[in-house]
């Protein structure tokens, strides 16, 4: 965890690994709105004025955490690594619940988790032959797809889990769910009406912590009541779930909901065909892409239907759109591909477990299944971090955070690592990737901004009051992406002059 995200207490600086910097921006910035600001209600602190719709119950902790006088470091990164070691600990028992015990059957399901199947490895072998010295020494991911135009996906490594933190903490909450209930569905056995509405309320704050998670969750809970027959569960289950739920339900169904919701493929090769489609999960599965259909084969009627009740999130995630963007379907694969190496693992440890023979071809198979995560793996070793001053190194953060009210709203340029935000401020139109992240419509208030920094009549200044802004940060010299008539007389003339340094003039409405 520290790889990714680290901070200098002596030099207060921040260390975000390459790869993780656009999802930190966002979060260290929601995290900071919540330590060092006062965002309650919960707005986005690049969108000031309307609900926040995204699921912040991760970054409200780990606020709350810095907030108490733990340094943000420790907060952030001993949070994710408790609940990275619970998801371990889950995947090293949860394939031991579904078919039987077995030391070996479990520690291969985290080793599949650890280390992706796909082709990966073929890639870096066209590269760079077998150069152990090139392997260790690994600078960056070999296949950042779709970022990089490669067919193999990023969504697939690790690099997923160390940036969104969130993902982790929603699958132990949704895994757990699974352990705890699992051997009801499975035996006959009922469990206590107290217990299963336990497991609800951790449903409902599952919510909060990932809501893509959460509905897969619901989706395979109601799949295996109907499946099995289990129907007792449902109302104690699902009522403390969905009264949690609808505590923000409407900050969700309030955005711009008009995104496309038919686009099958995931990220397959456009326009989509059964050859591009088979291809792109074959590059980035690998051998697994025929080994999870052979091992539920091989299971026992139980596990099949258990099967059955998780296949539909893969035929889901390839038809239709569930967010703002359609890489976030990534989460609904990770979902299932965690459940299917529970399979493959229990396929290895049925037929290849004993005798020397077995073990050697059981070696050869882990060897393609696991190739590809520990060159990944390697990436995350050798990331370049790039630092980035805090507060007070940061002289402007410094003034923000000690002479700026803990509410108040910046009308500043656009940035992936925004001080205005990483000071716990708001800015009133902070970087569209993340107002689009959040399906904010946003097109209105990019118009509004444009007048403002323009502004030549005392009437804006009028205007940006009633919008709630409270300072007008004036970039000094030419900013890239920024690109507006500014009248620097004006504001001199109108308005009073709060900060300045080599790069910036801050003006007081």
């Amino acid at each position: 965890m520290n790889k990714s995200f680290g901070y200098d207490n002596t030099n207060h600086t921040f260390r975000l690994a390459r790869n993780e910097i656009g999802d930190f921006g966002l979060h260290l910035s929601l995290i900071r709105s919540f330590s060092w600001g006062n965002n309650f209600p919960p707005e986005s602190p690049f969108f000031p004025g309307r609900p926040l719709p995204y699921h912040y119950y991760f970054d409200f902790i780990v606020g709350l955490l810095e907030r108490s006088g733990i340094p943000i470091n420790y907060a952030f990164n001993g949070l994710s690594a408790m609940f990275f070691t619970l998801l371990l600990f889950l995947l090293y028992k949860l394939p031991q619940r579904i078919f039987f015990k077995s030391k070996m059957l479990g520690v291969i399901s985290v080793l599949l988790f650890v280390f992706h199947s796909g082709f990966t490895f073929v890639d870096f072998l066209k590269q760079y032959g077998f150069s152990f010295y090139s392997f260790w020494h690994l600078p960056d991911y070999i296949d950042k797809g779709p970022f990089d135009g490669s067919l193999i996906s990023i969504f697939f490594t690790l690099n997923v889990y160390l940036n969104q933190r969130h993902l982790v903490a929603g699958l132990v909450l949704s895994f757990g769910i699974f352990y705890f209930l699992l051997p009801y569905f499975l035996d006959k056995n009922k469990p206590s009406f107290k217990k299963i509405l336990l497991c609800g309320f951790i449903l409902g704050i599952l919510s909060g912590i990932h809501t893509l998670i959460f509905f897969i969750t619901i989706l395979m809970l109601f799949l295996m009541m109907l499946l099995f027959r289990k129907f007792y569960f449902l109302i104690p289950l699902f009522f403390p779930a969905f009264a949690l739920f609808s505590i923000h339900v409407k900050d969700i169904i309030n955005q711009n909901l008009q995104h496309l919701y038919f686009n099958p493929g995931f990220l397959s090769e456009k326009p989509i065909t059964l050859q591009s489609f088979f291809i792109f999960w074959f590059v980035n599965t690998g051998i697994a892409f025929f080994i999870i259909p052979l091992s539920v084969f091989f299971s026992n009627k139980k596990q099949k239907i258990l099967f059955v009740a998780f296949l539909p999130l893969f035929i889901i995630g390839n038809i239709f759109q569930l967010s703002f963007r359609i890489e976030h379907n990534h989460s609904i694969f990770n979902y299932f591909f965690i459940f299917g190496n529970f399979y493959i693992a229990f396929f290895l440890v049925r037929f290849f477990s004993n005798g020397v023979k077995r073990k050697i071809v059981l070696l050869i198979f882990l060897f393609f299944l696991t190739a590809s995560g520990v060159i990944d793996l390697m990436a995350v070793k050798n990331d370049f971090q790039l630092s980035l001053p805090d507060a007070p190194a940061n002289k402007f953060m410094l003034w923000i955070k000690n002479d700026t009210k803990k509410d108040s709203i910046f009308l500043s340029k656009q940035e992936i690592l925004d001080p205005i935000t990483f000071s716990g401020r708001k800015n009133y139109l902070g970087h569209t990737y993340y107002l689009s992240v959040m399906g904010y419509n946003f097109q209105e208030r990019q118009k509004q901004a444009a007048s403002y920094f323009e502004a030549n009549s005392t009437d804006k200044l009028i205007s940006m009051r009633k919008a709630g802004i409270n300072y007008i940060v004036i970039p000094k010299g030419h900013v890239v992406d920024f690109n507006y008539n500014i009248n620097q007389s004006f504001f001199d003339k109108n308005l009073q002059k709060v900060y300045q340094d080599k790069s910036v003039s801050v003006y007081k409405l």
